[in-house]
C-alpha cells in the first residue's frame, strides 16, 4: 500500500511540473506576442522578404543592376526558401550597391543574436517657428516628412507682412521631393523652373504655380548635415531669386540621389537610393560655389548664422 502510494504522488507531482511548465512556456509565448519581441530576431518569413524585395525593385534608381545574373540568384534562393534571414536580404542589397556604386542606399534591421538593437532610420520631423525682431520670421525644418508643407504654408501665413525670412535647414538630409517642390511653390513667382526628378525610366520637370509669398530677402542655413532635399531647395531659391536669397553655410552633404524609406513591422528600414534631382541641370556640387565665401566664417551655432544675417540686412 506504501509503495502504491509513494508512486501515486510522484505522478501527481510529475503532472503538476508538466502542468507548470506547460503554463510557463504560454507565459513566455504571450510575452513574445504581445511585446512584438519575435520582430528582433534575424529571421523573416517569405511573403515578408517578397514584399521587402518587391520595395527595394519597384523604387530603386539603378534599376539595371537588377537584371545583374547573380543579383537573381541571390533573390531566388531567398524568395524559395519558407523562412530567410534579415541577413540574407541585406547581402542582397549591398550586392546591388556593389554593382552601381551606390553609397545611399541602407538596410537596417534588429537582430538580437547579432546585437543589434538600434534600427531606425527614419528621423522625426522637428518644426520650429517664431520671430526675430519686428521684421524677421524664422523656420527650421530637421526633415522633410510628410505634411512639411502644410506646416510650412500655415507657418507663412503668420508672417505676413515681415520683410525677411529666415528657412533653417541645418541637419536637414531627408529628403521627401514632394514636399520640397511645394515648399519651394510656396516661395517662387509663377512658371519659375522649380527642379527636374529623374527616376530609373521617367524624368519630371516641376513648376510653380501663380500663388507665392514674397519676402524682401530670404536666408537659408545649411551645414554640412544638410543634404538632398536641403540643397534642392537652396539651390531652386537661389537660382530664381537670385539676389534676394541669401545661402549661409560651408560644406554640405553633395547628396544628388534622393532615397524613399520604408519601415517594416519586423523592426527592418530600408532607405532606397529612388531618384536624381537637379536645378536647370545644376545640382549639389553647383550649390557650393555660393558657399566659399563663408569658408573663414565662425558658424558653430543658431546664434552666428543670425549674426550673419544682421549684418547682410
Amino acid at each position: 500500500m506504501r509503495d502504491k502510494a509513494v508512486i501515486e504522488n510522484r505522478a501527481i507531482i510529475a503532472r503538476r511540473k508538466k502542468s507548470m511548465l506547460f503554463a510557463f512556456v504560454v507565459l513566455i509565448f504571450f510575452i513574445v506576442y504581445r511585446f512584438s519581441l519575435l520582430s528582433y530576431f534575424g529571421f523573416v518569413i517569405a511573403s515578408d522578404a517578397k514584399n521587402i524585395i518587391k520595395d527595394f525593385e519597384s523604387n530603386y534608381f539603378y534599376s539595371h543592376v537588377l537584371m545583374n545574373r547573380e543579383y537573381i540568384n541571390l533573390k531566388n534562393n531567398i524568395i524559395s526558401k519558407p523562412i530567410t534571414s534579415k541577413e540574407e536580404i541585406n547581402n542582397l542589397i549591398r550586392h546591388s550597391k556593389m554593382l552601381s556604386d551606390d553609397h545611399i542606399t541602407t538596410f537596417s534591421y534588429a537582430d538580437l543574436a547579432q546585437g543589434k538593437f538600434k534600427y531606425s532610420l527614419y528621423k522625426k520631423m522637428k518644426f520650429e517657428k517664431k520671430k526675430f525682431n519686428d521684421d524677421t520670421f524664422y523656420i527650421r525644418l530637421t526633415s522633410f516628412g510628410e505634411n512639411a508643407e502644410d506646416k510650412f504654408y500655415k507657418a507663412l501665413d503668420i508672417s505676413d507682412k515681415l520683410n525677411y525670412l529666415i528657412l533653417d535647414l541645418r541637419g536637414n538630409h531627408i529628403c521627401n521631393y514632394d514636399e520640397v517642390i511645394k515648399i519651394a511653390d510656396d516661395l517662387l513667382p509663377g512658371n519659375s523652373t522649380i527642379a527636374t526628378i529623374e527616376f530609373a525610366n521617367s524624368k519630371h520637370q516641376y513648376n510653380s504655380n501663380d500663388f507665392s509669398y514674397r519676402f524682401k530677402k530670404i536666408f537659408v542655413f545649411l551645414d554640412k548635415e544638410s543634404g538632398c532635399g536641403s540643397e534642392m531647395l537652396a539651390l531652386t531659391l537661389k537660382e530664381n531669386l537670385k539676389d534676394n536669397v541669401e545661402i549661409i553655410g560651408k560644406d554640405t552633404m553633395g547628396m544628388d540621389i534622393g532615397q524613399v524609406i520604408k519601415t517594416y513591422y519586423n523592426k527592418i528600414n530600408l532607405s532606397i537610393a529612388s531618384f536624381k534631382w537637379d536645378v536647370k541641370g545644376q545640382n549639389s556640387k553647383d550649390l557650393a560655389k555660393y558657399l566659399v565665401k563663408y569658408k573663414n566664417t565662425e558658424l558653430n551655432n543658431l546664434e552666428d548664422y543670425i549674426n550673419v544675417v544682421e549684418t547682410l540686412k
